[in-house]
């Protein structure tokens, strides 16, 4: 009984440290010029990494002040590998909203969800423009 429980544990372990490091694994890191959206919170302009979220589906976005916020995404497909790792972002007016996470070399990238807001300025407002942000900082992995 006692190796049976022994076992349990360390297989619970295991799975939790490995959803850690998925968490915690940084992707990119991006230097964004503009104030933006994300999901439904504002952040300001600044340097932000961004790694895979706490769950599956998600990603991170931690602020140069330590500050993360998690995001839904959906995965998005091409037949080409993307040239360059790029954030997306579309535009309405002065407003920006992260809108994909590509990674140069894969053919697969994330997209984020319009959310309400984003839905109604684009709406109300003249056609979008998308705005690219590549990787400009270095990390470490």
């Amino acid at each position: 009984m006692k190796r049976h429980i022994s076992t349990l544990t360390m297989a619970v372990a295991l799975l939790l440290s490995a959803g850690s490091a998925h968490a915690q694994s940084t992707v990119a890191a991006f230097k964004v010029p503009f104030d933006f959206v994300a999901g439904s919170t504002v952040l300001s302009a600044g340097e932000y990494h961004v790694s895979n979220g706490p769950a599956p589906g998600s990603l991170s976005l931690r602020d140069g002040d330590g500050h993360t916020i998690s995001v839904l995404v959906d995965r998005l497909q091409t037949l080409d590998a993307s040239t360059q790792t790029k954030l997306v972002f579309h535009r309405y007016g002065s407003r920006y909203f992260l809108a994909q996470l590509w990674i140069e070399g894969e053919n697969r990238g994330r997209e984020l969800p319009r959310v309400a807001q984003e839905r109604e300025m684009a709406r109300n407002s003249a056609p979008k423009s998308t705005v690219v942000v590549a990787r400009s900082i270095p990390y470490v992995k």
